[in-house]
This record gives structure tokens, C-alpha cells and sequence, in this order.
């Protein structure tokens, strides 16, 4: 059983390390400490293999597991950084711009600090929702709410998220998002 356990747990690690590691970035902003939390979000995984009861992929429980380690060290350090970088590390291709690109990472980042300013219930229903792309049902089963909450919630984070991104002279939210 526990070879087995190990296994399944080893082949999560390998499906879904980028996705968690993206979230838990996306949660602490600090990419340091970022790695200890995927780890401790896959040994959560595995001492408590029993308990995953199927009713949910495992996606969405790891990223349970992972918004309950995110929020425990948000809780201990109680206060948010800036996100420095963002960086996806691909290629330029040949007929790159280089204003357009200056222009488009600034428009991110500028988007991105507008979303750490929010709520961290809005900050959390919009990067499930919109950046990992996780469904209605998915979002409420990884925040335990319900899916009226979750739509509700989604809709007020990013009304709130336009207000203050445009204030600041960002591009329109929609388009961004």
C-alpha cells in the first residue's frame, strides 16, 4: 500500500508540480519559500491519501492542500509583498517587438500588483478562476464555498479589480484577464 501511495503521489508531483508551484507563487509572492510549500503540499498529499475521497480531481485536492499551506504562512507573516517578476521563461521569436513587449510586461505586472491589492478572498477567486482557469465547481471545491459564492465573489473581485486598475491608467481588465 505504501509503495503504491508513493507512486501515485510521485506521478502528482510530476502532472501538477508546475500548477501548484504557479498557485502557491501566485498565494506568498516569494519565490524562495515557494519550493518548501509545493513540497509540503505533496507530503500533505501523501500522509493523507486516505482521505481523498475521490469527489473531487486531484488537481482540485492538491490545490486545496496548497490554498491551506499558502494561507497558513499568509496568516504568519501578515502582510504582502510586491510580486517582482514574472517570468515564464520562453523564447523571443525572430519578429519579437520590443515596445510591444516592454508595453505588455508592464500592463501584467501593473495588473498583477492591482490583484495583490485585493481581498485575499477576491485575490484567491481570481487567480483560481481566471489565471489557473479552474471551473465554478472546481473554484468552490478548493475554497469549500459554494458556487453562488464563488460567481458572486468572482464578479465583486473583478468589478472591484477594473475600479482600481483603471484608476492607476491600466488597459481595460477584461482584455487583460
Amino acid at each position: 500500500m505504501n509503495k503504491k501511495r508513493e507512486e501515485l503521489v510521485m506521478e502528482w508531483y510530476e502532472q501538477y508540480y508546475e500548477d501548484v508551484y504557479r498557485f502557491i507563487l501566485f498565494m506568498i509572492q516569494d519565490k524562495q519559500s515557494c519550493e518548501d510549500f509545493v513540497h509540503d503540499t505533496f507530503v500533505r498529499a501523501y500522509t493523507a491519501f486516505e482521505r481523498f475521497d475521490n469527489r473531487s480531481s486531484i488537481k482540485t485536492w492538491l490545490f486545496s492542500i496548497a490554498k491551506h499551506i499558502a494561507i497558513d504562512e499568509i496568516r504568519k507573516r501578515q502582510r504582502w509583498r510586491i510580486f517582482n517578476s514574472i517570468s515564464q521563461g520562453r523564447e523571443v521569436p525572430s519578429t519579437f517587438n520590443v515596445e510591444q513587449y516592454v508595453e505588455n510586461k508592464e500592463t501584467v505586472l501593473n495588473l498583477m500588483e492591482a490583484i495583490f491589492r485585493l481581498k485575499s478572498n477576491y485575490r484567491l477567486v481570481i487567480i483560481l478562476r481566471k489565471i489557473e482557469g479552474f471551473s465554478t465547481i472546481e473554484t468552490a471545491e478548493i475554497l469549500n464555498w459554494s458556487e453562488a459564492k464563488v460567481r458572486k465573489t468572482l464578479s465583486r473581485a473583478l468589478k472591484s479589480l477594473k475600479m482600481t486598475h483603471e484608476k492607476e491608467g491600466g488597459e481595460h481588465v477584461e482584455q487583460s484577464i
